[in-house]
């Protein structure tokens, strides 16, 4: 009989997703391994990954109570860390924790349907730019409207993610699928540090991303380098992945898309 396997994610979307890293590296070592999530819009998503099974738990089933139960059916439970050590990319250390490789790389899947869910109408004369709501939540100063302004003379903006209005707990039951198969289908995907940056860069999908909200972070971080650790550029080697420096001008910020896409900067004018 397989020995059983438990990994609790606890935090944010981006933590749940690293911590599907330990589930998928558990499998590989042969448990039968079981990932329990508290965000209902990624369960679609990791249903696709055959590795492991998929739970939803709720705030009636907390990290305390969890325990027995836990340690009664399962060989191994490991859990995501309160405090992540910043020493290191996540994934890579919730698989240490878990007792596996630390591999920095993680995947997402789509099925065939939900990569048909979305249709990108573009005139296929602009690349296609899946852009993240929350790059306005995370503007740090930046002139948003402006910066789409510019984009949108070299290619076909669509935005992903929760309105700026909605809080992230509140957009729990927000289903990702349909903005996980427009990421997929798009050239690029630019947004800030955060759970949509998570997903696009497990996905396959090349990413541009803001980092003023690490560059906040590292301001008051007492453990580690949050540049060293945050952001899709430190979870795979020799991606393609740029890291945007941080506060940069939207100047710049155009002129590293127009680079990356191949654009002639004629097509600026």
């Amino acid at each position: 009989m397989r020995k059983k396997a438990a990994v609790v994610s606890r935090g944010w979307l981006g933590d749940t997703i690293a911590c599907s890293a330990a589930a998928s590296s558990l499998c590989e070592k042969g448990y039968e391994t079981t990932f329990f999530i508290r965000w209902p819009q990624l369960k679609p998503i990791f249903d696709n990954d055959r590795r492991f099974v998929t739970r939803l738990y709720g705030r009636f089933l907390t990290y305390k109570i969890s325990r027995p139960l836990f340690g009664a059916y399962y060989d191994v439970v490991i859990r995501e860390p309160k405090s992540w050590s910043y020493k290191e990319p996540f994934t890579s250390e919730i698989r240490r924790i878990a007792g596996c490789e630390p591999v920095r790389e993680y995947t997402l899947k789509l099925s065939a349907a939900q990569m048909a869910m979305t249709k990108i109408n573009s005139s296929g004369t602009f690349p296609v730019i899946a852009m993240a709501r929350d790059t306005y939540k995370r503007a740090y100063g930046r002139d948003v409207d402006a910066l789409v302004a510019a984009l949108s003379h070299i290619a076909d903006i669509h935005w992903v993610g929760l309105s700026q209005e909605m809080d992230s707990k509140k957009g729990k039951n927000v289903s990702l699928v349909r903005d996980a198969s427009l990421i997929c289908h798009s050239d690029l995907f630019v947004g800030p540090e955060g759970g949509l940056l998570w997903v696009a860069a497990g996905l396959g999908t090349r990413c541009v991303y803001f980092t003023e909200h690490i560059a906040e972070i590292s301001k008051n971080s007492q453990k580690g380098d949050p540049a060293n650790v945050l952001g899709c550029r430190n979870h795979f080697e020799d991606s393609s992945h740029i890291d945007l420096p941080a506060y940069c001008s939207n100047d710049f910020v155009v002129k590293k898309i127009v680079e990356i896409l191949q654009i002639g900067y004629q097509s600026i004018c």
